[in-house]
């Protein structure tokens, strides 16, 4: 962390004060993935001149850790000849991301420069959607057949003029490119050359689809230990790789996701970046939470009374709102990364919400129990202390045992209607749960305490 903010602030000062030579020091001091970071967070102008300053091949490599969205806003600045220089240095998959960040006649000005072999191989991979698995795969892999031997895959691996950066498993393939197993690193260095291939491989190939969802493929890499998914057609003929580089990149891309969806702050790390695109991201969320808290003030409004009558009652609000904003929070916030990583089963939704009830009643009874205890030290005179308690601590519980219910059940039920239940966290679950915690906490003192609403 220090090292990456002393690169920012070395770039900043050498950009800021235009010293060419003391920005090649900087350059020089640092690795790529360091000074890929910083570019990213530099001016479009001072991304250019960065690049431009280092080595040709030290460009390429450097310009193959930015962000695609990055790298594409820079090729859309740049001669068409430079970007495709840069690309052509890139693997498939990746140059693949970055040329989809570009519009369409940046685009072809760019393909233009390239091979028609390799035109065809990025067209292919651009044909498919970028969160999926097609989208996400290396075209480039390993692959022998099936009566070769062990020595014959080494000696293939080895004659490979450009061999995949990843080579953690060799494909086993017959004559129309299906796939039938795989040998990984290991079984291949621990066998004997003179053995037949499939003698060696495994047989039992855990493969996705092309259009399977890039969360997906990273979930199944994550739960069988996989630093590589192949992706097969519908006849099982090999088409490419999704490798474990590219699904660490899912794994962050998806967590980062479902945080900001939570947050109501957009959907992607670069939306917040401009004060524009922040703008637009939070606008929504925010007008629903405005909203929200219209119909909070109209539902409590039939209440005036109960508060006239009993003015120490608004001292609590604000507790009661906020314990059951804080247990609804954490029990949707539980419930959606649950069904995101696949550790809260949709075949145990009544347990799950049975459970969420029963933690926030517990909760409920012990802070109700606090609060009520806490009150006298408040301040605010009240005819019936004793009442008063129990309206705080019975309107804890229903009020939290609501908060759990409520964040609980609306991602289930975002998650059976096929919505992403990450956008139930924010404000969807913030109004609910303050209109039925209050109206319950009110409902409750005109009862307790013997005043009309």
């Amino acid at each position: 962390m220090a090292r990456t903010l002393r690169i920012d602030i070395d770039l900043s000062r050498s950009l800021r004060d235009d010293d060419t030579r003391a920005l090649v020091r900087s350059l020089a001091e640092f690795d790529d993935v360091q000074l890929a970071g910083a570019i990213g967070n530099c001016s479009a102008a001072d991304q250019d001149r960065v690049l431009m300053l280092l080595p040709a091949v030290r460009r390429s490599e450097v310009f193959g850790q930015l962000r695609p969205e990055v790298a594409g806003e820079i090729l859309g600045r740049i001669a068409p000849e430079e970007g495709a220089a840069l690309l052509e240095e890139q693997d498939a998959d990746d140059a693949a991301d970055i040329l989809g960040e570009l519009d369409p006649a940046r685009l072809r000005e760019i393909l233009a420069r390239f091979d028609p072999e390799d035109i065809e191989e990025l067209n292919e991979l651009l044909a498919y959607d970028e969160d999926s698995a097609g989208g996400i795969m290396s075209p480039h892999f390993v692959h022998i057949e099936p009566d070769g031997t062990i020595a014959e895959l080494f000696e293939i691996i080895r004659a490979l003029e450009d061999p995949p950066s990843q080579i953690f498993y060799s494909y086993v393939l017959d004559d129309d490119d299906r796939l039938l197993g795989i040998i990984s690193l290991r079984a291949l260095v621990l066998a004997d050359p003179s053995l037949r291939v499939r003698q060696v491989m495994k047989r039992d190939v855990i493969s996705v689809t092309p259009d399977a969802d890039q969360e997906l493929v990273a979930d199944i890499a994550s739960r069988y230990d996989l630093t590589a998914v192949p992706v097969v057609d519908a006849e099982r003929r090999m088409l490419g790789v999704v490798t474990i580089d590219d699904i660490v990149d899912v794994l962050t891309e998806e967590a980062t996701e479902d945080i900001l969806k939570m947050a109501g702050a957009g959907e992607e790390i670069i939306d917040t970046q401009s004060f524009g695109s922040s703008f637009r991201a939070r606008v929504p969320w925010l007008a629903a939470a405005a909203a929200g808290g219209v119909l909070v003030a109209a539902a409590l409004s039939g209440f005036e009374g109960a508060l006239q009558s009993v003015p120490v009652l608004a001292l609590f609000m604000p507790v009661v709102a906020g314990m059951g904003g804080n247990v609804g929070t954490q029990s949707s916030t539980i419930v959606v990364r649950g069904l995101a990583v696949g550790y809260v089963e949709r075949g145990r939704l009544a347990s799950i919400v049975g459970r969420e009830v029963g933690l926030g009643a517990t909760l409920g009874l012990i802070y109700g129990i606090a609060i009520a205890l806490a009150a006298p030290f408040v301040g605010g005179e009240v005819s019936d202390p004793l009442a008063l308690g129990l309206v705080l601590t019975f309107g804890m519980i229903g009020s939290m045992t609501i908060a759990a219910t409520v964040g609980a059940s609306i991602p289930l039920l975002m998650d059976r209607l096929k919505i992403d239940p990450a956008v139930s966290t924010g404000p969807f679950v913030t109004t609910a749960v303050d209109i039925l915690g209050l109206l319950f906490y009110f409902w409750l003192a005109t009862v307790l305490l013997g005043v009309s609403p």
